[in-house]
């Protein structure tokens, strides 16, 4: 009872912080803010579903996402906080710091849609670009700014970025998602969004250079045959 008690009560400072953080400056960018709210499993063991504002404060998670904290789901779109002690087996570890985000589902059915996790805040004046860490072994997650979709590119540090210039200084709603829809199991797992000064680097000149280079070997055997 006192457990129970308890969870209602922090859930109630996470909404009432949520909700006020919602007019002002994005939050929990790195999900680090977790720690105030979860308690790290012991190694090799299991987590267990979690009430999503607990494990992703300042965060809201869209009704048909079910949270969990170093566990996974057997079929409902699920918002996964990966944490320390996570088991090893999975092959999940965080990306940085302490905690990482895991979106999936299983799209076997219609019934299912992509797990979301959103907020709104006001964009920083003089920010460019849109970054955020992802694993190379899943596509980086769709990130949209008031409602439209940022189309993200490859940069350094095993990051991707998108440019969002033109919502600079704008209070506008920011959503997390998985791209794609098709059958299939489909995952994105994600860290640290940052708001950037910073372009969107171009392409460089060696890497244009690298690929018609390529594109000349390509059709050269063509050619001769």
């Amino acid at each position: 009872m006192k457990g129970s008690f308890r969870t209602v009560l922090v859930a109630l400072i996470v909404g009432l912080t949520t909700q006020a953080g919602a007019q002002g400056s994005f939050q929990n960018l790195n999900f680090e803010q977790a720690a105030l709210y979860v308690t790290p499993t012991p190694v090799d063991t299991w987590g267990d579903f979690i009430y999503p504002p607990l494990a992703f404060p300042g965060w809201t998670a869209s009704q048909n996402t079910v949270g969990f904290y170093n566990d996974l789901s057997l079929g409902s779109p699920a918002a996964s906080l990966i944490g320390p002690s996570y088991p090893n087996a999975t092959g999940f570890t965080p990306l940085q710091g302490l905690y990482s985000v895991l979106l999936y589902y299983y799209a076997y059915s219609n019934y299912y849609s992509s797990p979301v996790l959103s907020q709104t805040g006001v964009v920083p004046s003089g920010t460019k670009s849109i970054n955020l860490l992802v694993d190379p072994r899943w596509p980086a997650p769709q990130i949209t700014l008031g409602g439209v979709d940022i189309s993200l590119v490859p940069v350094s540090g095993g990051r991707v970025a998108g440019d969002i210039s033109a919502f600079a200084g704008q209070t506008e709603p920011l959503t997390v998602s998985i791209r794609g829809n098709s059958q299939g199991d489909h995952s994105t797992y994600f860290d640290d969004i940052r708001f950037s000064s910073s372009s969107v680097p171009e392409p460089s000149m060696l890497s244009l250079f690298s690929a018609g280079a390529l594109l000349l070997i390509w059709r050269r055997p063509r050619r001769e045959r």
